[in-house]
């Protein structure tokens, strides 16, 4: 596929998807939220596709939304803001979605609706240079679509509602104490460990990590007697399936699965 704002390219297995805007930091307008979209639903079905690694161009991870593009619109009706922030919304439910290993590699800044392209990722691995910001509230709006993302990442809802109501730029210690980040490696170092992360994953069987995403995704909404049912059915499928025929065989016999 050709974009305009991204780039797009394979690595082992391993889909590298660069949000490529540098004049605005690699903030996305309406073509890069398609964009985006368009790749992460390609992936979907690519079998050449393990895992999907989300970083930013030249020096920057994403800036947020580009406020020019924000700005254009103010004067269109209610319900044109709330199309567009449907589509920002279905972009990242394509990554949230994906039932493949998403990382996010983050080196720059990461700000406002930046901060969800993390919210949706599997693992985020963040340069200890990093900055981190939901800075909505300083311009008057707020984090509405990635809200829910950021809630189901984070643990730590008092932290996450003083970022919220503050605006304040923090650094990737405290982007880690909100469970915003799983590791900080050093300066430049991001996307060379999210890519030996991705390398790792492939150990796994892709169609059990598929079910763990979705289990994940499930089962909070679930009442208890609803979840033992569903995962018993879960298992019970997994089980029977090639995949795990598979890979108890190559346990017993002590050798490794190349799971292709």
């Amino acid at each position: 596929m050709r974009y305009e704002t991204i780039h797009v390219g394979t690595m082992a297995r391993t889909a590298v998807v660069r949000l490529s805007r540098p004049e605005v930091r690699n903030a996305f307008d309406a073509v890069m939220v398609r964009e985006v979209r368009r790749a992460f639903e390609s992936f979907r079905a690519d079998a050449g596709v393990r895992c999907a690694v989300i970083t930013g161009a030249e020096g920057s991870f994403c800036s947020g939304v580009d406020l020019r593009w924000l700005g254009a619109g103010r004067d269109l009706p209610r319900k044109e803001h709330e199309r567009q922030t449907l589509e920002i919304s279905r972009m990242f439910r394509s990554i949230y979605d994906l039932d493949k290993p998403v990382l996010a590699a983050v080196e720059g800044a990461a700000l406002g609706g930046g901060v969800g392209f993390l919210a949706v990722a599997d693992i985020v691995i963040a340069s200890a240079s990093a900055v981190f910001g939901l800075s909505e509230v300083r311009i008057g709006v707020v984090p509405a679509c990635i809200a829910p993302y950021l809630l189901l990442r984070s643990p730590q809802r008092a932290m996450l509602k003083r970022l919220f109501i503050s605006g304040v730029r923090f650094g990737a210690a405290e982007a880690r104490a909100a469970g915003l980040a799983d590791r900080v490696v050093e300066p430049g170092r991001a996307l060379d460990e999210a890519l030996a992360e991705a390398r790792a994953l492939m150990d796994c069987a892709p169609r059990a990590q598929g079910a763990c995403k979705r289990l994940l995704r499930e089962l909070p909404g679930m009442t208890l007697d609803k979840a033992m049912r569903h995962t018993a059915k879960v298992l019970a499928q997994i089980k029977t399936g090639q995949e795990a025929l598979k890979g108890i065989d190559a346990f017993l016999k002590k050798r490794k699965v190349d799971w292709v």
